[in-house]
């Protein structure tokens, strides 16, 4: 059986063709090695980051999210697309490999091409041509006539150059092969699509004509091939290398939040604290910018950029990534400063201080991102940065001072965290000492403890504990906050005294559960406290009470009333908690419940639990409660429900200030349960 790549090496140059092949070959790897140097250099330059760990779920994921594609199809069309392309590079790699390896007169695949299994795999092969190149053609014609708005911003001649390519080496391929199976007689009996497609366009009665054509296409499919991979590590395509190595050391823990420095146990040792240059970040990290595609998933789900605040996690992402390139260029200048003294600063110029201040950690983009790029980890240790050098917004030292002073934002003293049950006029609530020993440790955490409404929170979760006869207690004087909202504002000083002093007190407590009013509380204690702790927040708690028989609720709501869910991000997106509230919902007589179009984890945030508290960002078209409440009301829906303070005091003054009180009120999950005994 002839060799179609041999035939197109010899022609009439004979040994000369291999040596043309060996010239190329070198040239190109030798330049795709020295682009290749200068990313690598500043991978090594990021930080530590121990992502080795839980190595079998790691190759699990890389199955489910790399290979299989898992969150690709939740942008329907443009997924089918991706998929067709990542799984035709998956099948057309060994042709690729073949055609070069045979041009280099080393044929060690052609045994197996041969071999019956090698027949199989020519047929899958040029289906997979095929389906490579349609793909090519719909994506070009998505950008160019659809022209979807997440891909404002992005690289889109870059995009139009690297699909090009792709169809050109397809396309080049189907002739190559054509031209060989008419010159040759092998492969007519067997199934190959493409080549007979290729067959359609070639002069099928002049020999000297295929010859010379099935040259000219093996030496350009050849030629583009190599221009291919030296294009990917300088556009941002080179997620065709990176996204798997991404895919499989992606943070395997949501919520949690990096140390400000891996392997450093005192962050007083650390003589900087947070992300000033690009050095600063991790080389997962950095890693990321590499494997961005651009695709704009991450921007276009987030809270931030929908109501016109200055973020967009997309663009984000490409600043540091040009940033990154500038510093570190293909050819290095001895004329570049790398410190970059006198160039525009990278956080608070490159990136600006309203970027960072407009996003609520909600985590929609990250979870929305197919090859999971982290935005959270990067905006908080920028924003480390920004607090150690003093630019924060001026209305966080007040809060931070009180934290400090007092253990709550509120700058109330100690003494007072308990007297939410006086003034809620509960009775018989245990208050803790050291040494005492409950089953439940109610956690109240700040605002449950001080704040008017979300005390009323509190008292209902009292109530539901005392009803179901559980043995449990309050820290009271004991409790500070969790520190949940500091460290993300960027205090990890301040966050790793209150870890240290709850820490101790909690150590002093003999308890089985912990159970929070809200979901930040939940996620500090347990995502970000270096002990583990049985945490669950009141919807799993209560939910279990319900399943074991402890509590059931009597009373129905009004039959007239439709309800809809707000998933709160802390409690969604970040812990997985979806599923425990409904449940509870549901087992409440006669109560009707709807999805809105954005729930469970693509959930819409209220506006955060945290920075948005105590900083406004001017550039705001509308607030995001705002924007939540009219997803709600397009359900049908006349009441909103959720299980978080911050989401309900959000949402009350979105509805009191949009004067929407007769058309939809909301209400805590709690109060609710609580309201049908």
């Amino acid at each position: 059986m002839a060799s179609f790549p041999s035939l197109a090496v010899q022609g009439d140059a004979g040994i000369s063709g291999y040596v043309s092949m060996w010239i190329i070959a070198i040239v190109a790897l030798t330049v795709f090695a020295f682009i290749i140097r200068s990313r690598i250099e500043l991978l090594l330059a990021g930080q530590k980051d121990p992502r080795f760990s839980n190595l079998k779920q790691r190759f699990l994921d890389l199955i489910e999210f790399g290979f299989i594609q898992k969150r690709q199809p939740r942008y329907l069309w443009a997924g089918v697309i991706h998929i067709m392309i990542f799984w035709g590079f998956v099948v057309l790699g060994l042709r690729s490999l073949d055609l070069v390896t045979e041009g280099l007169g080393i044929p060690i695949f052609r045994p197996f091409m041969q071999s019956p299994l090698g027949l199989f795999y020519n047929s899958i092969k040029d289906v997979f041509e095929l389906i490579v190149l349609i793909a090519c053609i719909w994506a070009i014609l998505r950008r160019a006539i659809v022209k979807p708005e997440r891909y404002e911003g992005s690289h889109t001649a870059e995009a139009y150059l690297v699909l090009g390519l792709i169809s050109f080496l397809m396309i080049s391929d189907m002739l190559f092969e054509g031209c060989g199976i008419l010159l040759t007689g092998d492969g007519t009996g067997e199934w190959l699509p493409a080549a007979w497609i290729g067959i359609l366009f070639l002069p099928k009665n002049s020999p000297g004509a295929l010859s010379v054509i099935l040259c000219i296409a093996y030496w350009l499919h050849i030629l583009a091939f190599f221009v291919f991979l030296n294009l990917l590590p300088l556009f941002k395509h080179f997620h065709i290398i990176t996204a798997l190595p991404n895919v499989f050391f992606r943070k395997q823990n949501k919520g949690e939040i990096k140390p400000a420095r891996y392997g450093v146990d005192d962050i007083f040792d650390l003589e900087t604290l947070g992300v000033e240059k690009i050095e600063d970040f991790t080389w997962k990290h950095i890693l990321d910018l590499y494997t961005c595609t651009e695709c704009g998933r991450c921007t276009d789900n987030c809270p931030a950029n929908a109501i016109g605040r200055p973020l967009s996690p997309k663009q984000l992402t490409i600043k540091l990534r040009d940033h990154a390139y500038e510093k570190y260029p293909i050819i290095p200048s001895r004329n570049l400063d790398k410190e970059g003294e006198g160039a525009t600063p990278m956080v608070g110029g490159i990136i600006g201080l309203d970027e960072l201040w407009s996003c609520t950690t909600c985590g929609a983009c990250e979870e929305e991102c197919p090859v999971f790029i982290e935005y959270i980890d990067k905006i908080i240790d920028m924003r480390r940065h920004v607090l150690e050098t003093s630019q924060n917004p001026k209305t966080f030292n007040q809060i931070l001072m009180y934290v400090e002073k007092t253990g709550n934002p509120f700058g109330k003293p100690a003494v007072k965290r308990a007297d939410w049950v006086k003034e809620q006029e509960i009775e018989d609530v245990k208050i803790l000492k050291e040494g005492d020993r409950v089953d439940v440790l109610y956690y109240v955490d700040g605002y449950a403890s001080f704040d008017p409404r979300s005390q009323e929170i509190a008292a209902a979760i009292v109530r539901g504990l005392k009803l179901a006869g559980m043995d449990f207690g309050i820290l009271g004087k004991l409790e500070k906050d969790t520190g949940h909202q500091v460290r993300r504002m960027g205090e990890e000083g301040l966050f790793q005294v209150l870890v240290e002093e709850n820490t101790e007190t909690l150590s002093n407590i003999d308890f089985k559960w912990i159970v929070t009013t809200d979901p930040h509380a939940y996620n500090a204690l347990k995502k970000d406290y270096p002990e583990s702790y049985k945490v669950f927040h009141y919807s799993q708690f209560f939910l279990s009470l319900v399943e074991t028989g402890l509590l059931r609720p009597n009373r129905a709501v009004e039959k007239s009333d439709l309800y809809t869910y707000h998933d709160p991000c802390y409690l969604g997106r970040h812990n997985g908690i979806y599923h425990e509230p409904r449940r509870l919902l549901t087992s409440i007589p006669d109560l009707r419940l709807v999805e809105m179009d954005r729930s469970r984890d693509r959930s819409f945030c209220c506006g955060g639990g945290d920075v948005m508290l105590w900083h406004e960002i001017e550039q705001e078209e509308m607030r995001m409660a705002e924007k939540r409440v009219h997803m709600a009301l397009e359900t049908g829906a006349n009441v909103m429900v959720t299980a978080c303070p911050f989401c309900l005091m959000h949402f009350e003054d979105a509805i009191k200030t949009g004067g929407l009180e007769d058309k939809i009120r909301v209400v805590d999950l709690m109060e609710l349960f609580m309201s049908t005994f």
